[in-house]
């Protein structure tokens, strides 16, 4: 599903020496599978989520999804590609806005009349069946979480990635936040790539690559995985 080729992106700042945000990456992630790219903040993998969106152009190097080179599409074949073939998981929502609506952005943009009949099951697979028309200062932060990741799946998109999706949980709800994004990856056979630098949620991935100053290297759990909640909640 997602080929990475020896991806490079470096940055000059202010005439200093350069920063190798990402040097030399070549990864994969497979239809249905759960892939972790655990290193602390400044590792580079916010920058390697932007090349694989398109959101960047790489120095070098290619990047595949579903054998479709991202950096030879037009500007709205890049634009379709974000809409429809992956999920972003952000970290915002637009305040004031109902959970219906904030989940249903992607869909009123490609299709709105199916919108609603859509996003609806999605939120209550989530456990957000009863807070569909609460706004977003009325969710907690861990219902929030849960209308990004309707968002992100909303276009039943091919690959998911995933930007510290529990960066502002607590260890409770980033378990069931996880488990609940893991279910539906499997149920719906998408590719999830999971940016974290917690060690908890590198634990629910399938295969885990720790990023460190822009290279991947060997990746060694330095913790006892937690167990996942055995009932829903946030």
């Amino acid at each position: 599903m997602l080929e990475l080729r020896d991806l490079v992106k470096h940055y000059q700042v202010d005439g200093g020496e350069p920063i190798h945000a990402v040097d030399g990456v070549s990864m994969s992630v497979a239809r249905g599978e759960i892939v972790a790219l655990y290193g602390p903040s400044g590792s580079g993998k916010s920058t390697l989520l932007d090349l694989i969106a398109g959101l960047q152009a790489p120095d070098s190097g290619s990047v595949l999804v579903d054998g479709r080179d991202v950096l030879a599409m037009s500007r709205r074949e890049a634009d379709e590609y974000r809409l429809r073939q992956i999920g972003i998981i952000g970290h915002s929502l637009p305040p004031g806005w109902r959970a219906i609506q904030s989940a249903s952005l992607k869909l009123l943009l490609s299709n709105g009349r199916e919108a609603k009949r859509t996003i609806e099951p999605l939120l209550g697979q989530l456990g957000l069946g009863d807070r569909l028309q609460h706004r977003t200062e009325q969710l907690s932060m861990g219902e929030r979480q849960r209308v990004l990741i309707a968002r992100a799946l909303s276009a039943d998109p091919e690959l998911v990635l995933a930007d510290e999706p529990t960066g502002s949980l607590d260890t409770q709800r980033t378990l069931e936040v996880l488990g609940r994004l893991r279910s539906l990856c499997r149920e719906r056979e998408m590719a999830l790539l999971l940016a974290t630098h917690d060690p908890q949620a590198a634990a629910f991935a399938d295969r885990t690559h720790e990023l460190r100053d822009g290279r991947l290297q060997a990746y060694t759990p330095d913790h006892t995985p937690v167990a996942e909640p055995s009932k829903p909640g946030a």
